[in-house]
Protein backbone atom coordinates (compact mmCIF):
# COMPACT_ATOMS: atom_id res chain seq x y z
CA UNK A 1 0.00 0.00 0.00
CA UNK A 2 1.58 3.41 -1.14
CA UNK A 3 0.29 6.23 1.25
CA UNK A 4 -0.61 9.41 0.27
CA UNK A 5 -3.24 11.97 -0.25
CA UNK A 6 -6.57 12.01 -2.40
CA UNK A 7 -7.56 15.61 -4.33
CA UNK A 8 -11.13 14.65 -5.79
CA UNK A 9 -11.35 16.83 -9.47
CA UNK A 10 -11.34 20.78 -9.43
CA UNK A 11 -11.27 20.77 -5.48
CA UNK A 12 -8.49 21.20 -3.00
CA UNK A 13 -9.66 19.86 -0.31
CA UNK A 14 -7.45 16.51 0.50
CA UNK A 15 -8.50 13.33 2.28
CA UNK A 16 -5.62 10.45 3.40
CA UNK A 17 -5.72 7.93 1.54
CA UNK A 18 -3.99 4.21 0.01
CA UNK A 19 -3.03 3.66 -3.06
CA UNK A 20 -2.46 -0.81 -3.67
CA UNK A 21 -1.89 -2.95 -7.10
CA UNK A 22 -3.44 -6.15 -7.67
CA UNK A 23 -1.86 -7.39 -11.10
CA UNK A 24 -2.72 -4.80 -13.79
CA UNK A 25 -5.55 -2.78 -11.70
CA UNK A 26 -5.11 -0.30 -8.89
CA UNK A 27 -7.46 0.49 -6.15
CA UNK A 28 -7.56 3.85 -4.41
CA UNK A 29 -9.17 3.49 -0.97
CA UNK A 30 -9.91 7.29 0.72
CA UNK A 31 -11.97 7.09 4.52
CA UNK A 32 -15.44 8.48 3.66
CA UNK A 33 -15.51 8.55 -0.33
CA UNK A 34 -15.79 5.64 -2.81
CA UNK A 35 -13.03 4.09 -3.81
CA UNK A 36 -11.57 4.58 -7.09
CA UNK A 37 -10.51 1.44 -9.16
CA UNK A 38 -9.03 0.84 -13.01
CA UNK A 39 -6.57 0.04 -15.08
CA UNK A 40 -2.86 0.87 -14.06
CA UNK A 41 -2.14 1.94 -17.50
CA UNK A 42 -4.51 4.81 -17.10
CA UNK A 43 -2.45 6.54 -14.92
CA UNK A 44 -0.74 9.79 -15.91
CA UNK A 45 2.35 9.67 -13.46
CA UNK A 46 4.64 12.98 -12.98
CA UNK A 47 8.13 12.41 -13.62
CA UNK A 48 10.80 11.55 -10.71
CA UNK A 49 12.62 14.46 -9.56
CA UNK A 50 14.45 14.02 -5.87
CA UNK A 51 11.99 13.87 -3.29
CA UNK A 52 9.44 16.28 -4.72
CA UNK A 53 5.72 14.62 -3.94
CA UNK A 54 4.67 12.71 -6.96
CA UNK A 55 1.97 13.15 -8.47
CA UNK A 56 -0.41 10.32 -10.52
CA UNK A 57 -3.54 11.60 -11.80
CA UNK A 58 -6.77 9.06 -11.90
CA UNK A 59 -9.17 8.13 -14.49
CA UNK A 60 -11.73 10.21 -13.00
CA UNK A 61 -9.21 13.34 -13.14
CA UNK A 62 -8.94 13.02 -9.31
CA UNK A 63 -5.34 13.43 -8.16
CA UNK A 64 -2.79 10.72 -5.93
CA UNK A 65 -0.45 12.56 -4.61
CA UNK A 66 2.69 11.04 -2.36
CA UNK A 67 6.26 11.29 -1.20
CA UNK A 68 6.76 7.37 -1.28
CA UNK A 69 8.91 7.59 -4.75
CA UNK A 70 10.35 4.54 -4.54
CA UNK A 71 7.26 2.63 -3.82
CA UNK A 72 5.89 4.35 -7.15
CA UNK A 73 8.86 3.41 -9.03
CA UNK A 74 8.93 -0.31 -7.78
CA UNK A 75 5.10 -0.27 -9.16
CA UNK A 76 5.27 1.27 -12.72
CA UNK A 77 8.23 -0.84 -13.21
CA UNK A 78 6.48 -4.40 -11.82
CA UNK A 79 3.79 -3.12 -14.33
CA UNK A 80 5.49 -2.19 -17.39
CA UNK A 81 4.14 0.94 -17.23
CA UNK A 82 5.05 3.73 -19.57
CA UNK A 83 6.38 6.35 -16.86
CA UNK A 84 8.64 3.88 -15.43
CA UNK A 85 11.72 4.71 -17.26
CA UNK A 86 13.83 7.78 -14.58
CA UNK A 87 13.55 10.89 -16.21
CA UNK A 88 16.40 13.17 -17.92
CA UNK A 89 15.93 15.72 -14.48
CA UNK A 90 16.39 12.61 -12.16
CA UNK A 91 19.01 10.96 -13.72
CA UNK A 92 20.74 14.23 -14.55
CA UNK A 93 20.60 15.19 -10.55
CA UNK A 94 21.43 11.07 -9.67
CA UNK A 95 25.04 10.57 -11.46
CA UNK A 96 27.79 12.81 -10.77
CA UNK A 97 29.02 12.24 -14.17
CA UNK A 98 26.15 13.79 -15.37
CA UNK A 99 26.09 16.36 -12.59
CA UNK A 100 30.16 17.60 -13.19
CA UNK A 101 28.91 17.76 -17.07
CA UNK A 102 26.02 20.14 -16.33
CA UNK A 103 28.44 22.16 -13.84
CA UNK A 104 31.00 22.28 -16.59
CA UNK A 105 28.85 23.56 -19.39
CA UNK A 106 27.32 25.81 -17.08
CA UNK A 107 30.54 27.49 -16.40
CA UNK A 108 31.45 27.72 -19.86
CA UNK A 109 28.83 28.97 -21.31
CA UNK A 110 28.61 31.61 -18.25
CA UNK A 111 32.48 33.06 -19.34
CA UNK A 112 31.43 32.66 -22.81
CA UNK A 113 28.50 35.13 -22.55
CA UNK A 114 30.93 37.58 -20.15
CA UNK A 115 33.83 37.15 -22.93
CA UNK A 116 31.86 37.54 -26.03
CA UNK A 117 28.72 37.27 -25.68
CA UNK A 118 28.39 40.70 -23.41
CA UNK A 119 30.65 42.65 -25.41
CA UNK A 120 29.19 41.73 -28.58
CA UNK A 121 25.63 42.75 -27.71
CA UNK A 122 27.01 45.85 -26.33
CA UNK A 123 28.65 47.28 -29.09
CA UNK A 124 25.59 45.84 -31.26
CA UNK A 125 22.96 47.74 -28.87
CA UNK A 126 25.56 51.10 -28.71
CA UNK A 127 26.01 51.35 -32.55
CA UNK A 128 21.66 50.69 -32.83
CA UNK A 129 20.57 52.80 -29.88
CA UNK A 130 18.67 56.45 -31.28
CA UNK A 131 20.42 59.84 -30.95
CA UNK A 132 17.80 60.43 -28.20
CA UNK A 133 18.74 58.29 -25.46
CA UNK A 134 22.31 58.50 -26.34
CA UNK A 135 21.30 62.30 -25.11
CA UNK A 136 19.70 61.36 -22.46
CA UNK A 137 22.05 59.36 -20.60
CA UNK A 138 24.41 61.99 -21.10
CA UNK A 139 22.79 64.75 -20.02
CA UNK A 140 22.56 63.15 -16.63
CA UNK A 141 25.46 61.48 -16.49
CA UNK A 142 26.71 65.61 -16.90
CA UNK A 143 24.24 66.71 -14.04
CA UNK A 144 25.78 64.05 -11.61
CA UNK A 145 29.34 64.79 -12.35
CA UNK A 146 28.45 68.38 -11.71
CA UNK A 147 26.76 68.01 -8.54
CA UNK A 148 29.55 65.34 -7.28
CA UNK A 149 33.23 65.75 -8.76
CA UNK A 150 33.21 68.54 -11.48
CA UNK A 151 33.55 72.50 -10.23
CA UNK A 152 32.96 75.48 -12.24
CA UNK A 153 36.12 76.24 -14.92
CA UNK A 154 37.93 79.22 -13.98
CA UNK A 155 39.39 79.76 -17.74
CA UNK A 156 38.99 82.85 -18.72
CA UNK A 157 35.32 83.61 -20.32
CA UNK A 158 37.12 85.02 -23.46
CA UNK A 159 39.63 81.44 -23.45
CA UNK A 160 36.94 79.83 -23.67
CA UNK A 161 35.39 81.27 -26.41
CA UNK A 162 38.43 81.10 -28.56
CA UNK A 163 38.67 77.62 -27.48
CA UNK A 164 35.19 76.53 -28.99
CA UNK A 165 35.58 78.31 -31.89
CA UNK A 166 38.76 76.28 -32.71
CA UNK A 167 37.31 73.59 -31.94
CA UNK A 168 34.38 74.03 -34.33
CA UNK A 169 35.81 75.61 -37.16
CA UNK A 170 38.94 73.07 -37.00
CA UNK A 171 38.71 69.74 -35.48
CA UNK A 172 34.44 69.33 -35.98
CA UNK A 173 34.78 69.61 -40.46
CA UNK A 174 37.16 66.65 -39.26
CA UNK A 175 34.20 64.64 -38.56
CA UNK A 176 31.88 61.98 -40.62
CA UNK A 177 29.57 61.22 -37.84
CA UNK A 178 25.82 63.00 -37.04
CA UNK A 179 26.97 63.58 -33.16
CA UNK A 180 26.36 66.94 -31.76
CA UNK A 181 29.79 67.69 -30.78
CA UNK A 182 30.00 70.38 -27.55
CA UNK A 183 32.76 71.15 -25.73
CA UNK A 184 32.81 72.23 -21.54
CA UNK A 185 35.25 73.35 -19.46
CA UNK A 186 35.45 72.53 -15.91
CA UNK A 187 37.35 72.31 -12.60
CA UNK A 188 38.24 68.95 -11.36
CA UNK A 189 40.78 69.45 -8.09
CA UNK A 190 44.57 69.77 -9.54
CA UNK A 191 43.85 67.44 -12.52
CA UNK A 192 44.75 66.92 -15.86
CA UNK A 193 41.88 64.81 -17.63
CA UNK A 194 39.22 64.81 -20.15
CA UNK A 195 36.49 62.41 -21.20
CA UNK A 196 33.92 61.85 -23.76
CA UNK A 197 30.11 61.60 -23.11
CA UNK A 198 28.01 58.97 -25.32
CA UNK A 199 25.85 62.07 -27.56
CA UNK A 200 28.96 63.84 -27.83
CA UNK A 201 29.58 65.94 -25.35
CA UNK A 202 33.61 66.56 -24.51
CA UNK A 203 34.81 67.82 -20.87
CA UNK A 204 37.94 68.93 -20.05
CA UNK A 205 39.53 70.22 -17.10
CA UNK A 206 41.28 73.43 -16.46
CA UNK A 207 44.41 71.59 -15.46
CA UNK A 208 45.02 70.07 -18.66
CA UNK A 209 44.51 73.40 -20.24
CA UNK A 210 47.50 74.98 -18.55
CA UNK A 211 49.81 71.79 -18.96
CA UNK A 212 49.17 72.42 -22.67
CA UNK A 213 51.78 74.25 -24.19
CA UNK A 214 50.01 74.41 -27.62
CA UNK A 215 47.17 74.65 -29.36
CA UNK A 216 48.16 71.18 -31.27
CA UNK A 217 48.48 69.38 -28.38
CA UNK A 218 45.00 70.18 -27.04
CA UNK A 219 43.84 69.54 -30.25
CA UNK A 220 45.42 66.03 -29.60
CA UNK A 221 43.34 65.04 -26.24
CA UNK A 222 39.93 66.43 -27.78
CA UNK A 223 40.54 63.80 -30.92
CA UNK A 224 41.20 61.25 -28.82
CA UNK A 225 38.06 61.66 -26.57
CA UNK A 226 36.21 62.44 -30.20
CA UNK A 227 37.33 58.52 -31.39
CA UNK A 228 35.92 57.33 -28.00
CA UNK A 229 32.81 58.82 -29.23
CA UNK A 230 32.72 57.74 -32.79
CA UNK A 231 33.53 54.30 -31.49
CA UNK A 232 30.92 54.03 -28.79
CA UNK A 233 33.37 53.15 -26.33
CA UNK A 234 31.64 54.58 -23.59
CA UNK A 235 28.35 53.56 -24.22
CA UNK A 236 29.30 49.98 -24.91
CA UNK A 237 31.12 49.74 -21.49
CA UNK A 238 27.77 51.92 -19.77
CA UNK A 239 25.84 48.93 -21.63
CA UNK A 240 28.37 46.10 -20.46
CA UNK A 241 28.30 47.24 -16.85
CA UNK A 242 24.27 47.23 -16.91
CA UNK A 243 24.23 43.60 -18.46
CA UNK A 244 26.60 42.61 -15.35
CA UNK A 245 24.17 43.86 -12.95
CA UNK A 246 21.10 42.74 -14.77
CA UNK A 247 22.88 39.02 -14.26
CA UNK A 248 23.83 39.91 -10.51
CA UNK A 249 19.69 40.57 -10.11
CA UNK A 250 18.50 37.63 -12.28
CA UNK A 251 20.95 35.72 -9.76
CA UNK A 252 21.10 37.34 -5.96
CA UNK A 253 17.46 38.73 -6.24
CA UNK A 254 18.63 41.89 -5.04
CA UNK A 255 17.18 44.08 -7.34
CA UNK A 256 18.45 47.33 -5.16
CA UNK A 257 21.21 46.94 -7.98
CA UNK A 258 19.22 48.31 -10.10
CA UNK A 259 20.09 51.75 -8.53
CA UNK A 260 24.01 51.15 -9.79
CA UNK A 261 23.36 51.22 -13.63
CA UNK A 262 21.85 55.26 -13.41
CA UNK A 263 25.72 56.09 -11.86
CA UNK A 264 27.16 53.98 -13.99
CA UNK A 265 28.79 56.19 -16.58
CA UNK A 266 29.84 58.56 -14.61
CA UNK A 267 32.13 56.10 -12.28
CA UNK A 268 33.53 54.75 -15.39
CA UNK A 269 34.52 57.94 -16.91
CA UNK A 270 36.16 59.05 -13.67
CA UNK A 271 37.58 55.48 -13.42
CA UNK A 272 38.83 55.17 -17.20
CA UNK A 273 38.52 51.86 -17.63
CA UNK A 274 38.52 51.58 -20.91
CA UNK A 275 39.85 48.57 -22.56
CA UNK A 276 43.46 48.15 -23.72
CA UNK A 277 42.52 48.12 -27.79
CA UNK A 278 39.72 51.01 -26.98
CA UNK A 279 42.47 53.38 -25.70
CA UNK A 280 44.32 51.99 -28.86
CA UNK A 281 41.09 52.77 -31.24
CA UNK A 282 40.37 55.61 -29.72
CA UNK A 283 44.58 56.59 -30.13
CA UNK A 284 44.15 55.63 -33.83
CA UNK A 285 41.68 57.40 -34.60
CA UNK A 286 43.36 60.42 -33.43
CA UNK A 287 46.48 60.11 -35.30
CA UNK A 288 44.55 59.86 -38.81
CA UNK A 289 42.36 63.07 -37.75
CA UNK A 290 45.72 65.31 -36.50
CA UNK A 291 47.06 63.96 -39.93
CA UNK A 292 44.46 65.19 -42.21
CA UNK A 293 44.53 68.26 -40.44
CA UNK A 294 47.62 68.90 -40.66
CA UNK A 295 48.94 68.96 -36.97
CA UNK A 296 51.87 66.48 -36.61
CA UNK A 297 50.82 63.32 -34.08
CA UNK A 298 54.21 63.87 -32.46
CA UNK A 299 52.26 66.27 -30.08
CA UNK A 300 50.04 63.27 -28.80
CA UNK A 301 53.30 62.04 -27.65
CA UNK A 302 54.34 65.49 -26.19
CA UNK A 303 50.95 65.60 -24.24
CA UNK A 304 50.76 62.20 -22.96
CA UNK A 305 54.49 62.89 -21.29
CA UNK A 306 53.33 65.87 -19.51
CA UNK A 307 50.11 63.65 -18.26
CA UNK A 308 52.04 61.25 -17.05
CA UNK A 309 54.28 63.50 -15.11
CA UNK A 310 57.51 63.01 -17.00
CA UNK A 311 59.54 61.04 -19.79
CA UNK A 312 58.94 57.97 -18.47
CA UNK A 313 55.97 59.16 -16.60
CA UNK A 314 56.20 59.15 -12.94
CA UNK A 315 53.67 56.35 -12.47
CA UNK A 316 55.26 53.74 -14.02
CA UNK A 317 58.39 54.79 -14.09
CA UNK A 318 58.06 54.44 -9.71
CA UNK A 319 56.61 51.14 -10.19
CA UNK A 320 59.78 49.94 -12.30
CA UNK A 321 62.36 51.26 -10.06
CA UNK A 322 60.48 49.71 -7.00
CA UNK A 323 59.91 46.23 -8.62
CA UNK A 324 61.80 43.94 -10.59
CA UNK A 325 61.99 43.38 -14.40
CA UNK A 326 59.42 40.82 -14.41
CA UNK A 327 56.89 42.17 -12.31
CA UNK A 328 57.18 45.49 -14.50
CA UNK A 329 56.26 42.55 -17.24
CA UNK A 330 53.54 41.40 -15.44
CA UNK A 331 51.93 45.08 -14.69
CA UNK A 332 52.19 45.99 -18.24
CA UNK A 333 50.42 42.78 -18.97
CA UNK A 334 47.65 43.26 -16.56
CA UNK A 335 47.41 47.42 -17.11
CA UNK A 336 43.70 48.15 -18.97
CA UNK A 337 45.51 50.92 -20.48
CA UNK A 338 48.47 50.63 -23.17
CA UNK A 339 51.41 51.93 -20.70
CA UNK A 340 51.97 55.72 -21.76
CA UNK A 341 55.40 54.65 -23.64
CA UNK A 342 53.63 52.65 -25.77
CA UNK A 343 51.33 55.05 -26.70
CA UNK A 344 54.16 57.53 -27.28
CA UNK A 345 55.73 55.30 -29.40
CA UNK A 346 52.46 54.72 -31.80
CA UNK A 347 52.32 58.43 -31.71
CA UNK A 348 56.38 58.58 -32.52
CA UNK A 349 55.59 56.22 -35.70
CA UNK A 350 52.47 58.14 -37.28
CA UNK A 351 54.64 61.04 -36.68
CA UNK A 352 57.33 59.74 -38.70
CA UNK A 353 54.65 58.59 -41.98
CA UNK A 354 53.70 62.50 -41.51
CA UNK A 355 56.63 64.20 -41.74
CA UNK A 356 57.70 61.84 -44.65
CA UNK A 357 54.27 62.45 -46.67
CA UNK A 358 54.82 65.96 -46.07
CA UNK A 359 58.59 65.88 -47.86
CA UNK A 360 57.64 64.02 -50.27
Amino acid sequence: MIKGWLYPADSSARSAAGLSASGERFTVICDGQPNVTGSIRELVVSQRVGNIPRKITLPDRSLFETTDNDAVDELLAATGHRAHRAGILHILETRWQWIAVALLLTLLSGFATVRWGMPWASRELAFAMPARATEAISEQALGILDRTILGESALPVEEQQRLRRHFETTLLPLQHETFNYRLHFRHMSDIPNAFALPAGDIIITDRLIKLADSQEEIDAVLLHEIGHVVHRHGLQQVLHSSFLTLAIIMVSGDASATGNIAVALPVFLLQSHYSREDETEADRYAFERMAEAGIDPVHFSTIMEKISGGPDGDSESDAAGTESQEDADLLKYLSTHPPTPERRLQAEMYSRQFRERLSR
